[in-house]
């Protein structure tokens, strides 16, 4: 139900995801969420995608985006792929712990409904952080 795409800075894990984002439009017959901390890649992504900027509705830590997430699937039922770009800087928090918290909630909301969430770690965030669970994409 998750897939991490991971690597370090600079190695196109943006570009792996709004290409993947971009490309499930045909696919899928739910809704498509794409959550990002600002503006940079809203022209990149496909207007069908719904374009979430966490800073506007003053997403700054784990529990607000989780919060974020919950509301977005109670107000629309139809949401079935949700693609998170550089989650750290979402929550900011780079500890091991935090992002371990986050990714469990994800995981546990994309199982209650069936859905399937698309992340970006860089890979040194993922150094402690257990992914054996989980579809992993290195880049770079």
């Amino acid at each position: 139900m998750i897939t991490i795409i991971s690597g370090p800075s600079g190695s196109g894990k943006t570009q792996k995801l709004i290409d993947m984002a971009n490309g499930e439009l045909s696919a899928t017959k739910g809704l498509i969420v794409y959550i990002d901390k600002t503006n940079n890649h809203r022209l990149a992504v496909n207007r069908q995608v719904r374009f979430i900027n966490t800073t506007e509705f003053d997403v700054d830590n784990k529990e607000k985006f989780i919060g974020l997430l919950c509301g977005l699937i109670a107000g629309n039922y139809d949401i079935n792929r949700i693609y998170i770009d550089n989650i750290t800087k979402i929550i900011n928090d780079e500890e091991v712990g935090g992002v371990a918290y986050t990714v469990r909630q994800i995981e546990k909301l994309c199982r209650m409904n069936d859905m399937q969430c698309y992340l970006v770690l860089n890979s040194e965030k993922c150094v402690g952080l257990d992914t054996s669970e989980f579809n992993v994409i290195n880049c770079g």
